[in-house]
């Protein structure tokens, strides 16, 4: 397990990814050397953000809601990931599947583009209703997977950072 001062600098550095990211650089698509997140994650917990109650989203007729589905990391306890050269897959606690191809690409109702910026993959995704920010970073020693996860719906906005563990 990384320190928590260790864990403070790397998450320190994916607040600065994602800022860095959102001031308009642009995506590398080519996989970032050594980044190679295949196998299988758990969620380390007590070190993670946990995501409102979807009941609660629902009650409010939050729009939220209906955006958050589509993101199954926010409440992943498991992952199974097989990375290859141009894409990746996701398996979600065992049951739900997500796709992700380096590149620009349509998913249903989301415009999304993968790739890479100072070494960490990121995934923004643009639709009607919402945009997110998936940003993954691989500890240096290979052992922790960091997702910082930023949706926006409506005028509403859900920033979670999720931590796994390599199994």
């Amino acid at each position: 397990m990384t320190s928590g001062f260790s864990m403070k600098h790397f998450r320190l550095g994916g607040v600065l990814l994602l800022v860095a990211a959102c001031a308009g650089n642009p995506l590398d698509y080519t996989p970032a050397a050594g980044f190679d997140i295949s196998g299988d994650w758990l969620l380390v917990p007590e070190i993670s953000g946990a995501p409102p109650p979807r009941n609660q989203l629902r009650a409010r007729g939050s729009m939220m809601a209906f955006v958050s589905q589509d993101f199954p990391v926010l409440r992943a306890r498991r992952l199974h990931i097989e990375q290859n050269r141009d894409s990746m897959g996701v398996t979600f606690d065992g049951s739900r599947y997500r796709d992700v191809s380096w590149g620009v690409r349509q998913r249903g109702l989301w415009n999304v583009e993968a790739g890479w910026l100072e070494g960490a993959l990121v995934i923004v995704s643009d639709a009607k209703d919402g945009e997110a920010r998936e940003t993954i970073m691989l500890s240096p020693d290979r052992q922790m997977l960091t997702i910082d996860i930023e949706l926006k719906a409506g005028r509403e906005n859900l920033a979670l950072t999720r931590i796994f563990t390599r199994t």
